[in-house]
């Protein structure tokens, strides 16, 4: 691979910096084995040629990128930056050479999603629709995966969006969101549990085993703050998971309520297996975004997806 990846690097003044793509390789396996012996098993290279590119890749950049001891091969901060950069340039080239092939076979994509459960589930599949209903195939892949690392997979080009529920704090400022639907959430429970018409206030349904999100985010935060504008402690039977359909089981087969997201129950209230009732002083509807780099260009299927998207909540 002979192309040059040209990287900006500030060390008291502005100076350009092109990097040869073969060095950040090196420095990637270098990253991923821990190791200059294990880099060079992985890439099929010898163990003093690898050590050769990586004394090259420093003495470009100014920097130390590779600290070597008896246990192995460490990267210094710096050399973390470039290989993020090296990850990001990796998956950027493996989408290019898919999107040539799919071009030539009049399949749009690939199209990398990522996102939380409840997000994936309330918007791909009617998107997916949509897209089909363009009369075009369509290549797609869904990361699911936490809020937290929601970032990471746009900074490493894995992928080209990712959908979740809206932060409680502004979100970084390389990232832009998107708002794409509002949707409410429902109490529900199983049949062992008959809900009043009237449904419960917090306080009330407070009394009653809980089923109730384990990882830090969004819907959590927004679901414990609904307890604390209440004046009521969290429940003291709470069953913790992040399965949604393990959730749901969990509610149907015991007398615990949940509040789910209305895209995530709708199926199951409508065959009977749950009933929802109001709660008096729930949580408002949560606010589901799409979010990308923010001045990355995205691909055109990519584009189609958002514009997809964002008509949803008019459906």
């Amino acid at each position: 691979m002979d192309l040059a990846y040209p990287i900006v690097c500030v060390y008291g003044q502005e100076e350009d910096v092109t990097l040869d793509p073969r060095l950040l390789r090196i420095l990637l396996a270098v990253s991923r084995e821990h190791s200059l012996s294990a880099a060079a098993v992985r890439l099929n290279m010898t163990q003093p040629s690898v050590s050769i590119a990586i004394a090259q890749l420093e003495d470009r950049i100014g920097r130390q990128l590779v600290v070597r001891d008896r246990k192995g091969a460490v990267l210094t901060p710096a050399g973390e930056i470039l290989a993020r950069h090296a990850r990001a340039l990796e998956n950027v080239l493996a989408t290019a050479a898919l999107e040539v092939r799919h071009q030539h076979d009049a399949l749009d994509g690939p199209l990398t999603i990522g996102g939380t459960t409840g997000a994936l589930l309330a918007i791909v599949p009617k998107v997916t629709a949509l897209l089909q209903g363009d009369g075009r195939q369509v290549d797609i892949a869904l990361l699911d995966a936490r809020d937290e690392d929601l970032p990471d997979l746009l900074r490493s080009r894995a992928a080209d969006l990712v959908l979740s529920p809206a932060p409680a704090r502004a979100g970084p400022q390389d990232i832009e969101q998107i708002l794409l639907l509002r949707e409410p959430f429902l109490l529900v429970a199983g049949p062992q549990l008959v809900l009043p018409e009237a449904g419960f206030t917090v306080r009330q349904a407070a009394q009653f085993p809980w089923i109730l999100p384990l990882a830090q985010g969004a819907t959590r935060s927004q679901l414990e703050a609904m307890f604390l504008s209440a004046d009521t402690p969290l429940p003291a039977s709470v069953v913790r998971c992040d399965l949604l359909a393990t959730m749901k089981e969990l509610v149907r087969h015991t007398r615990a309520l949940a509040l789910l997201p209305a895209s995530v129950v709708e199926a199951e209230i409508a065959a009977g297996l749950l009933a929802t009732a109001p709660l008096i002083g729930g949580p408002p509807p949560r606010r589901l975004v799409a979010q990308r780099l923010r001045h990355a260009e995205i691909s055109p299927v990519a584009a189609r997806f958002l514009q997809h998207a964002q008509t949803l909540q008019e459906l």
